[in-house]
Parts: structure tokens; sequence; C-alpha cells
């Protein structure tokens, strides 16, 4: 499973489903749905969707912890970003955190798989600013 999450890349340029604009890092970097059918977002999208609310507010959706999901198209799964840790949707109400600092900060992982690397002494270098991991 490891060997398809690092090459299940797709060759052709995506877009993002909110902004429809192109996605310039692998859909893993970004926020692809949550059941994987090849749809993504932009992080930022996501990150201005989730803590905005349609008045212009700040949202608090208490179902989702706080947060708006956005729903993909495919109808079974939300936008998401992905843990560079274990692999799977950072879905509410999982915390998360970057694995590096800013001003890179984009790759994220679960507190519980960060927390993990540390006690295990992991060591690894961020895919887009290739500084290591703020672990230790």
């Amino acid at each position: 499973i490891v060997a398809w999450f690092f090459t299940a890349v797709h060759e052709v340029p995506m877009e993002c489903s909110v902004c429809l604009e192109g996605l310039q890092l692998p859909e893993f970097l970004e926020a692809p749905c949550s059941v994987r059918c090849g749809r993504a977002c932009h992080l930022l999208c996501v990150h201005r969707w989730l803590t905005t609310a349609s008045d212009g507010t700040i949202s608090s959706d208490a179902a989702a912890s706080g947060l708006r999901l956005i729903d993909c198209q495919c109808g079974k799964g939300v936008f998401a970003p992905i843990c560079i840790i274990c692999r799977h949707s950072i879905l509410p109400p999982a915390q998360q955190m970057p694995t590096c600092a800013a001003p890179c900060g984009r790759v994220l992982a679960h507190t519980q798989c960060v927390q993990a690397a540390r006690a295990f002494g992991a060591r690894r270098n961020c895919y887009l600013c290739n500084k290591p991991w703020a672990t230790h």
C-alpha cells in the first residue's frame, strides 16, 4: 500500500474541485477525496472552507468538531488532507500538525502519528522543503 501511495499521483494536471485552478503539488500533499475517487482540492481552499461559514463568519458546526467539510462530487467522501505518516485522511475530530516548521509547514500528519514518530525516534525529511521533520 505504501508503493501505491507514492505512485498514485496523476500524470495529467488535476484541478481543484473548489476553485477549478490546477493543482501544482501531488494530490497526497493537497486534500484528496477521503475515499480516493481521484478528485482533490487545494489544501488552502479546504482550509478556507473549514474556517469560514457561508455568511463569512467563523463556522461552528458541532457535528464536525467545529469544522465544515467539503463533500466530494463522488458522493461518498470529503476533501481532507492526508497524514504523511499513516497515509489516512485527517478527519475531525482527529487533530493534525505540520511535520516541519514555517515557512513550509504544509505537509501534515495526525498529532498521534507525530507523537509515535517522536517515541520511536523516526527521522524523515519534508517532501516539499526537504528539511527534517520537527518531531524532536
